[in-house]
């Protein structure tokens, strides 16, 4: 980031007021709501504090906390780690951002990328679990896997998860309510599909049947349904689509990260993708998906 940099080169000091979010856009050459996230990553790194409009300034840690907010950012030696839930647009948004961010090949899953946000082999875990006691998204687990510590959550977009059932239903199925006995594609557990799953069967009262297969992806639950490995599975509408398989949506659920302040800077170059217009075209051609919010942070509650 322009401005750490400048803090971190005296050009800025302690006290010194830091560009405003419209002028740092217009300098930098970005979009206001990418100026602002910058506001926000010094901020809850304890770079700046006061005001993002206009009344903004260097803290008395400022270039410290600067150097340690960008140590392996600029080098080109030390990627973001990133673990945690699977989806089809998170892939797609890593392969548009490089290798300024990686996936960390352990942790898959919601519970398990939490697990190593926690332990501090990953930067952020992507996470979509809702707390069925405040119906919150998210907010919860990221605060307890913490320890009480401060947690930033980033919303990435909104997705449709629902059934996925061959092309013309044979089954005739029309919810879960009908999947009793039937062979299902399903999610390891610990993540976030899964626990949906278990608790959409348990409101129910379903049992499945036997059979069916367990699967690493989203897409590998509806590449089983699609060839007849299963009777149903849970999965996003994006890969119904994909293997040209019916969808009954179910429900949508807000698809986040959850980093810790100190890290939150790492995923600039993850974010700054999420925000093009090229990128939201490309997401936007992708069923059941809603970026209104992308990018929008906020401290877990």
């Amino acid at each position: 980031m322009a401005v750490a940099a400048d803090i971190i080169a005296g050009r800025i000091g302690p006290g010194a007021p830091v560009p405003a979010v419209r002028e740092l856009a217009r300098t930098a050459g970005c979009s206001p709501g990418t100026a602002a996230r910058a506001h926000t990553i010094l901020r809850e790194a304890g770079v700046i504090e006061g005001s993002p409009r206009s009344h903004a300034v260097v803290t008395a840690e400022g270039p410290e906390r600067a150097v340690a907010m960008t140590a392996g950012l600029g080098s080109g030696t030390e990627a973001a780690r990133l673990c945690g839930s699977d989806d089809p647009a998170l892939d797609l948004l890593l392969s548009t951002a490089g290798p300024a961010v990686e996936r960390v090949p352990a942790g898959r899953g919601s519970v398990a990328g939490l697990g190593m946000l926690a332990q501090g082999t990953a930067d952020a875990a992507a996470v979509h679990l809702r707390d069925a006691r405040t119906g919150r998204a998210n907010d919860t687990f990221a605060r307890r896997v913490l320890g009480g510590r401060p947690a930033t959550l980033v919303h990435l977009w909104s997705r449709e998860q629902g059934l996925v059932v061959p092309k013309g239903n044979p089954l005739g199925i029309a919810g879960v309510a009908d999947l009793n006995g039937a062979a299902l594609a399903v999610r390891a557990p610990g993540t976030g599909s899964r626990l949906l799953l278990n608790r959409l069967l348990r409101e129910e009262g379903v049992t499945p049947g036997q059979g069916g297969e367990v699967c690493e992806s989203h897409f590998g639950v509806a590449a089983a349904v699609a060839t007849g490995a299963a009777d149903a599975g849970l999965a996003v509408r994006a890969v119904a689509d994909a293997v040209d398989a019916d969808f009954l949506p179910i429900e949508w659920e807000d698809f986040e990260l959850a980093t810790g302040p100190d890290s939150a800077g790492l995923l600039a170059p993850l974010l700054d993708v999420l925000t093009t217009g090229a990128f939201r075209n490309r997401l936007a051609d992708m069923a059941g998906y809603d970026a209104r919010r992308a990018g929008d942070m906020r401290e877990a509650a």
